[in-house]
């Protein structure tokens, strides 16, 4: 069971930390279970925390030699053998948490792992809160914060790209960059600070021209770091791509071809799909969530079918990324017309070029300025059909709307659906797998902006009489900004957010 302080005691405590309402005291010997629940051949136990070896010496009796830092042997309670194991001993500070460690090999049977367990809580552990491993790891230096967050990206990963920027950020990639630009700005701001507090002294002279560009740089390197948040949204919550058109443009096979098996009902009778069909692929390393939807045409023949269409509608609305079909073989009509109209009304891109006109198809309207990353859709225009006669092109749909992309391919025989797959990846900024991504959360980003406004402000007044005492404190805030990315002075509510987010066992 969680181990729970009374607030007087606080005050004799020195490792000490509040997670999801629990105080969790850094000198408890922690243990769970570190593989998922359930039935499995091995499942593993972690125990970390200064009694971690002592407890295991009361319960493990070992058969191989016992001087090997894994030992096979048994789990005892008493005289009664508990399960066969495998047992590694890690001796701090070289360990994940930094403190002693031993993990636990058994059989994957629930009632051993409930007896393992049971026999470390009776023996002295307490059952770990969630990431608290991690969080030791955090509190004794072994990870900064941005490393400790990336953990948790790592285990939650959809795909093998997502995975590989995740470890990167594990391994210290996005510290690293931080930690150097922190330290421009504090080679920075001592050349500023030395220059108001002796003014007299033979202090090396900084140039206006040498301050510029030393602030233009961290600027650069800081917006960089920021505008990796767009992708790492993508890699990691994935991309919603809606499929949109009238009926019988062939949005359904433009469904089975991206996954490459039948899983939406294709015939040609229109108003056939009357419901929204999900499924997530891997699309060049971004969870694509991609979405069928119910033909939107004027009239409706049903109740269900108006229902479905409604559905459509609602999905549209939640879109990343919108794949509007068309079939090329057939002109445009009214319905295209109306689906124009109704896009038109969304709030995350004013990109409409037009509405209804006398003769049903848009007429030219004024553009407005496209909104920030975070309410924009982009917008594929897919001529379908490519195989048969063509009734209609590019300059045709461009009346409807002001389209990304515009991509002529064929569902049925699968031409151009590798350039569609492109297209979209690109469009989430991951077009080249060999990339080295970095991991940019909500956190990090709100962070790096706030010193990017500093360091803006710093820019402005380099070139102002006597504004260096100005120009240090905005400095001295970029720093500081950057150092709450690593975990420096982060609040524990922030704290509390991030570890209470990890499974129990990491």
């Amino acid at each position: 069971m969680p181990f729970f302080v009374n607030l007087p005691d606080l005050i004799f405590i020195s490792k000490q930390s509040i997670i999801n309402g629990m105080q969790y005291i850094s000198e408890d010997t922690i243990a769970a279970l570190s593989t998922p629940a359930g039935r499995s051949a091995i499942a593993v136990i972690r125990l970390s925390g200064e009694n971690a070896f002592s407890i295991m010496r009361r319960l493990f009796k070992p058969s191989s030699d016992a001087d090997k830092q894994v030992r096979r042997g048994y789990i005892m309670d008493g005289d009664k053998k508990v399960d066969e194991v495998l047992c590694s001993f890690f001796k701090a500070p070289r360990t994940y948490t930094g403190e002693d460690t031993a993990e636990i090999s058994v059989h994957g049977n629930p009632v051993i792992i409930n007896a393992v367990l049971n026999l470390l809580y009776k023996n002295g552990a307490r059952a770990a809160g969630p990431g608290e491993f991690t969080y030791r790891a955090f509190l004794n230096g072994k990870k900064d914060l941005a490393e400790a967050e990336a953990v948790c990206s790592l285990i939650t990963s959809k795909t093998e790209t997502a995975a590989r920027a995740a470890l990167n950020n594990a391994g210290g990639l996005l510290s690293s960059k931080i930690e150097t630009l922190k330290n421009s700005l504090i080679t920075f701001l001592a050349y500023l600070e030395a220059s108001l507090d002796y003014p007299s002294d033979d202090i090396p002279f900084m140039s206006s021209e040498l301050k510029l560009k030393m602030i233009n740089n961290a600027i650069e390197d800081n917006q960089k770091l920021i505008d990796n948040y767009k992708t790492s949204l993508m890699l990691q919550k994935g991309m919603k791509a809606v499929i949109i058109g009238k009926p019988n443009t062939g949005k359904s096979s433009l469904l089975n071809a991206v996954l490459g098996k039948n899983r939406a009902i294709v015939t040609d009778i229109a108003g056939t799909t009357t419901d929204t069909i999900e499924e997530i692929i891997d699309c060049r390393g971004i969870p694509l969530i991609l979405t069928d939807t119910a033909g939107i045409r004027n009239h409706a023949e049903n109740s269900i079918e108006i229902l479905g269409q409604e559905r459509s509608k609602e999905a549209a609305g939640k879109a990343d990324i919108l794949l509007w079909v068309f079939d090329s073989s057939s002109p445009l009509d009214k319905n295209d017309a109306e689906i124009a109209a109704y896009l038109k009304t969304f709030d995350f891109k004013d990109n409409m070029t037009g509405v209804c006109g006398k003769s049903g198809l848009p007429s030219k309207i004024n553009e407005k300025t496209i909104k920030s990353f975070e309410k924009h859709t982009y917008i594929i225009g897919i001529l379908n059909k490519a195989d048969l006669p063509q009734k209609i092109n590019e300059e045709n749909i461009k009346t409807l709307a002001v389209f990304d992309e515009i991509i002529s391919l064929s569902a049925k025989s699968g031409a151009g659906m590798k350039k569609l797959l492109e297209t979209v990846s690109r469009l989430a900024g991951v077009s080249d797998a060999g990339n080295e991504y970095l991991l940019i959360n909500s956190r990090h980003q709100a962070l790096l902006r706030k010193a990017q406004e500093s360091l803006i402000k710093t820019r402005a007044l380099i070139n102002e009489e006597n504004a260096d005492e100005l120009a240090c404190f905005e400095v001295k805030n970029a720093a500081a900004a950057m150092e709450e990315v690593l975990g420096v002075n982060t609040p524990h509510d922030i704290l509390d957010s991030i570890f209470g987010s990890f499974c129990i066992g990491k």
